[in-house]
């Protein structure tokens, strides 16, 4: 396979445009767009739509809810792909500048897991759809099918997988065009909907804000993987608006999509899958064929960089080990969790995520005010500076979190549940991470000597 056969710091090839031979193929920015377009038109996006009808919200604020959440998640996974365009390499190997070797290890590791738990929520689901399609069948074998459909894209690797994915983005935008007309169609009705709130209007519509906003920016970490390979005619402007624009709106689409399955099947908490099978009635078929290829587009993206992010972490090369070592481990965890799915892996991610934010915080920082342009090395003048910047903005917004099942942070709770600390950690990352390094860059100017 030639240079497909490279898995980590060389993965399939130098792109054009940096140091070394290029063995890469360069694609124009649009391909941005049906990358993160078809990886949005998922189930996970679809059961976001039915937290705020569980929650008895209003529609008009959930709508604008759902529409913040997506512009500014989507506006990180844009400024993470410019990056991508900037430096030329995989999404991971950007902590090396602003955390050295060991802390981008870390960050690798912790990516690694987060990729983890997303190979098995959409395994899980798309079986989930799969078996109301193949109706008695063993379901660890379903599980089984999808994951070895995942695991030969991510062995044939970014170019198959990019292919795949504008394949998919054309399917799947008319599969869900089918359920969008029939919503379409039911709206001439009238909406059977009265807003009942459980909590606070305002805490819902914070609820549904961040979890829309947390699924998109999960994206984050995955985007230079494929910017890296993008080049043309304004090709930071442009990757910044395609991968915007794709992902913001599948994600805001199916989002919307979901909100009004949950009101027509009047089960805002059921299996979302089950709802949506229930909702389209005859033609069901076309609804879990969607959840299925949704799940398989998410996860072929999930497995790739799982085996990137492995590989950043422990420094070695090749694709056969680390995906098959990912394919197992999720399959794995979708068996185990399979009878308490929606207990266990919503409040798991939900964790997860904590983690992306003021990491994306410390990238936007390096590259973008203390490295523009990759001026000068793009090393941070100070080691542990990155480090220090993450963690104190991680410590500092733990009062904002409330991930229910495990903690309450204290301000969390006295918003009613809405969690802003994504918000908080990623502000403060960019403020600690910028000053940490002018203090430095100031001290190497003025020669200053360290006070014994």
């Amino acid at each position: 396979m030639g240079s497909e056969q490279q898995f980590g710091k060389n993965l399939e090839g130098t792109p054009a445009g940096s140091s070394g031979t290029s063995l890469a193929k360069m694609h124009r920015p649009f391909s941005l767009f049906y990358i993160w377009f078809a990886a949005n038109l998922t189930i996970g996006d679809f059961a976001i739509g039915f937290i705020p009808i569980s929650l008895g919200q209003p529609l008009n604020l959930t709508i604008l809810a759902l529409v913040i959440g997506n512009v500014t998640g989507g506006s990180l996974l844009g400024v993470m792909s410019v990056i991508g365009v900037m430096a030329r390499k995989s999404q991971m190997e950007l902590s090396h500048g602003p955390f050295g070797r060991f802390g981008s290890s870390v960050m690798a590791l912790l990516q690694w897991g987060n990729t983890l738990g997303w190979l098995t929520v959409n395994l899980v689901l798309a079986s989930f759809a799969l078996e109301l399609i193949i109706k008695g069948t063993f379901y660890v074998i379903l599980l089984l099918i999808v994951a070895a459909i995942v695991l030969v894209l991510a062995y044939y690797g970014h170019e198959a997988i990019r292919r795949f994915e504008l394949a998919m983005s054309v399917v799947l935008g008319i599969l869900f065009l089918v359920i969008s007309i029939r919503s379409i169609l039911d709206l001439q009705g009238g909406i059977p909907y009265v807003s009942s709130p459980v909590i606070p209007v305002f805490a819902g519509f914070g609820i549904t804000l961040a979890a829309s906003f947390s699924y998109i920016m999960a994206w984050g970490p995955y985007a230079s993987d494929y910017s890296r390979f993008v080049g043309g005619k304004k090709e930071k402007s442009s990757s910044f608006l395609y991968a915007f624009l794709g992902g913001a709106i599948a994600s805001f689409w199916i989002e919307l999509l979901g909100m009004l399955v949950a009101i027509y099947t009047s089960n805002a908490i059921s299996n979302p899958a089950s709802a949506l099978a229930d909702y389209m009635g005859q033609y069901f078929i076309a609804g879990m064929v969607a959840l299925f290829l949704g799940g398989i587009a998410a996860n072929a993206i999930n497995l790739y960089s799982n085996g990137l992010s492995f590989n950043t972490a422990i420094n070695r090369k090749g694709r056969t080990m680390p995906i098959l070592l990912g394919t197992a481990i999720s399959v794995s965890l979708g068996i185990i969790g399979y009878g308490a799915f929606y207990s266990f892996y919503e409040d798991f991610l939900f964790i997860l995520d904590y983690w992306i934010t003021p990491w994306l915080g410390v990238l936007f920082a390096h590259y973008f005010i203390i490295n523009p342009g990759l001026k000068g090395s793009g090393r941070s003048p100070k080691l542990y500076s990155g480090a220090i910047a993450y963690a104190a903005a991680i410590l500092i917004s733990i009062p904002f979190m409330y991930p229910p099942a495990y903690f309450q942070g204290p301000i969390g709770s006295i918003l009613n549940g809405v969690d802003i600390s994504y918000f908080i950690s990623f502000g403060l990352a960019v403020l600690f991470y910028t000053v940490l390094n002018r203090f430095a860059l100031r001290l190497q100017k003025e020669h200053l000597a360290p006070v014994t």
